[in-house]
């Protein structure tokens, strides 16, 4: 039963909600407005056609939808005071608002940057309107996570409302970037009417505002190192605790870019917050003891002498079982009962073995790949604890050598290249100093050697598809050719002039069509050979002719024999037979069944009917809508496309790369990842293998994997250290 406490019913906040529902609105309009000039200016600037139709795309869905999302988010807005005050009177637990849980991580990481960014600049007005809102609806349960007009409200809303919009990631990603700063501009103004609203009611007027974060503590957080950030979440989570809030989420407000992560400062940023979230994590179960630290050089010296005498395989368990060597190690060798790791020294284990263990899950990667990564991964831990660089820059030598080991193990999946990497890890290990520039080398060669096998990969693959294209040719200068002959043979009587001019005049205008075209003159010589030998088997037709005609037409066909390798004797047999031919079509007594001399290369039984018995009934029959359309998508796929063609029972695959199909066969050409073994398939079989799910289309390689890993481990880790909505 409703009550007239329901937020929605009282004044206070009906009257707020009006204000507050006109800033959402208009920030949500100018972020959709400065999101069309962006994708506009970038369609204008596509790198292609279909990059240009893709963002034209968005540009007109985003246009024709812009007013309908604004009256979406009015509606949500309306309604959303009294979802939240039924999820609190239904519960006594504290509750948070559920901002992206099913979003894609793009979006998830946008809105934590939205909403850790306005947490904090508007820290001082959340805190006066938390006490108010607590104070007017006397509930422990209300917090900043819950609360109307709060921070996560507006996450909460502008996610919904994103929700029914049907655009791509990053054009999303684009509007909640400009919300971010159009909202760091509009909030001031509204907090401060709703704050004055609260004030004239007489809700604690001479309530103090409070600033979460003091500047001193930014400052000290700018300057500290990765080795104080314990102590500095500690820091932070006893000063919050006093409030009853949820701890801030490291540095996690510092992400910026559509695209997510592509420089240096945001991998730095994430790396930051992934470190303070292990930290919260840990410390919520960690205990006081005597343990002692261990200090980075001993543990340097630790992991290299460990080197030497064992090896450890590069995974999740294998990485704790590393932690568990170390720390008996340091015990027996320095006298230290109790050595434990730094959370420096902890996170970058932690960090490693997450990393292995995405790999080994990615089924674009190719399986082979972990022994090179085995003989690197105490050169990589010793580096990552080592030097910060390691995690805060891409351009690290040592996360570029990863990077191309990854690229690398995606770009050939299947082939004997990935096999072969393993000698430039094993040279890093045997030859790591400690110092990041043993991977200067190790890069250098690991990057020549996969530059010359994509060069002889290229070479390989142009040889077949040259090879196709000529083949092609060949066949649609047959089919024009045979289209005339047939044409010019049916007017000789007896089928053995018929098969001359169809088997030796018509090879002849096929090398003439190949070599010079259909207006040279070696076509039209050719041409008039055959009409004219036609005529000289017909009676009616022989009379329109003159002896040099003839003449010139037998001395053409004796040449064009000669070209292709007839012996003399079928040569002259073959003439003579024509010569008897035309003698008794000019006596008027040639008939189909003329005696003449046998001429075994000249056979009669030759036929230009392709058998059709050959070909597959599922290539011939009607395609399914479904197969129509994955037709369509095959078509306009680019050369180079990967596929996984299934090869049996098993499923076991075979990776093959689309390098050209015709238009006139309807076939295209496909080569291995290093372009030997050519294989031919008909678009149409293409179709309907993938929509039968024996052919599947492989995803492009990731380019700066171990970023993307770390988004990864990013949301994995916030799932777990915030608290879920009942």
């Amino acid at each position: 039963m409703r009550t007239s406490s329901r937020i929605g019913h009282n004044n206070l906040i009906t009257s707020s909600l009006v204000p507050f529902q006109s800033c959402l609105e208009k920030s949500l309009s100018i972020a959709c407005e400065k999101t069309l000039e962006d994708l506009f200016i970038q369609a204008e600037n596509a790198s292609s056609n279909q990059q240009e139709t893709q963002l034209f795309e968005q540009y007109n869905g985003l246009k024709k939808n812009q007013h309908y999302i604004v009256k979406v988010l009015g509606d949500i807005t309306k309604s959303m005071p009294d979802s939240i005050t039924e999820q609190i009177s239904l519960s006594n637990d504290e509750i948070s608002l559920s901002l992206v849980e099913d979003e894609e991580l793009e979006i998830s990481l946008a809105f934590t940057q939205l909403e850790s960014v306005l947490d904090i600049r508007f820290s001082s007005y959340l805190y006066a309107l938390e006490k108010r809102l607590k104070i007017l609806f006397a509930s422990r349960n209300m917090s900043k996570a819950n609360m109307p007009f709060g921070v996560a409200s507006i996450c909460w809303i502008y996610s919904q409302t994103l929700e029914v919009l049907e655009a791509n990631i990053l054009t999303k990603v684009c509007i909640i970037e400009i919300l971010k700063t159009e909202l760091s501009k509009n909030l001031h103004t509204l907090y401060n009417i709703i704050d004055k609203k609260f004030v004239d009611a007489g809700i604690l007027p001479n309530i103090k505002k409070k600033v979460s974060i003091p500047t001193s503590n930014k400052q000290k957080q700018a300057k500290q190192s990765r080795d104080n950030s314990n102590a500095l979440a500690q820091e932070q989570n006893q000063s919050t605790a006093q409030q009853g809030q949820v701890p801030p989420i490291g540095n996690s407000n510092a992400f910026q870019g559509s695209g997510g992560l592509e420089n240096k400062a945001n991998s730095s940023e994430l790396v930051r917050s992934i470190f303070d979230l292990m930290n919260q994590s840990r410390m919520q179960s960690s205990q006081g003891s005597q343990a002692s630290n261990i200090d980075n050089e001993v543990m340097d010296q630790t992991l290299n002498n460990l080197s030497k005498v064992t090896s450890v395989a590069a995974g999740g368990t294998e990485i704790d079982k590393l932690k568990e060597m170390i720390l008996d190690d340091v015990k027996n060798e320095t006298g230290i009962y109790y050595p434990t790791l730094t959370p420096q020294q902890q996170n970058s284990f932690d960090v490693m073995g997450m990393f292995y263990e995405q790999v080994k899950a990615d089924n674009s990667i190719d399986g082979n790949i972990l022994s090179s990564l085995n003989a690197i991964n105490i050169p990589l831990i010793r580096t990552s604890i080592k030097d910060e660089q390691f995690f805060d820059n891409p351009s690290h030598p040592a996360r570029q050598y990863l990077e191309k080991l990854i690229l690398a193990a995606q770009k050939w999946h299947g082939t004997s290249v990935v096999k072969k990497l393993h000698q430039f890890s094993s040279n890093v290990a045997s030859e790591f100093d400690g110092t990041p520039q043993s991977f200067d080398m190790a890069n250098d060669d690991l990057e020549s050697y996969l530059r010359l096998t994509e060069r002889r990969a290229k070479k390989a693959e142009e040889k077949w598809v040259n090879a196709a294209k000529g083949k092609e040719k060949l066949n649609v200068s047959r089919h024009k050719v045979e289209e005339v002959i047939e044409n010019v043979a049916k007017n000789a009587v007896p089928e053995f002039v018929q098969n001359v001019i169809k088997y030796v005049i018509q090879d002849s205008l096929t090398l003439s069509l190949l070599r010079h075209g259909e207006d040279s003159e070696q076509w039209h010589k050719n041409i008039n050979a055959s009409t004219t030998i036609a005529k000289m088997a017909n009676p009616e037709m022989i009379k329109d002719l003159t002896p040099k005609q003839k003449i010139e037409s037998l001395h053409h066909l004796d040449q064009t024999m000669d070209e292709l390798g007839f012996s003399e004797n079928d040569r002259s047999r073959t003439l003579n037979n024509i010569k008897e031919c035309a003698n008794a079509a000019t006596a008027g007594t040639l008939t189909e069944d003329i005696k003449l001399a046998e001429v075994s290369t000249i056979n009669k039984n030759k036929t230009n009917v392709k058998k059709v018995g050959s070909a597959k009934l599922e290539e011939l029959r009607e395609l399914t809508e479904i197969e129509k359309t994955e037709l369509t998508k095959v078509r306009l796929m680019p050369y180079g496309t990967l596929f996984d063609f299934i090869i049996n029972q098993q499923r076991q695959k075979i990776r093959r790369k689309l390098s050209w199909f015709s238009p006139v066969s309807n076939k295209a050409l496909f080569v291995t990842l290093l372009g030997s073994k050519p294989y031919e398939k008909s678009l149409n079989a293409i179709a309907i293998d993938i929509a039968r799910k024996n052919i599947i289309v492989v995803k492009k390689e990731k380019k700066k994997y171990f970023d993307s890993v770390l988004k990864t481990i990013f949301k994995k880790l916030k799932t777990i250290t915030t608290p879920s909505t009942p």
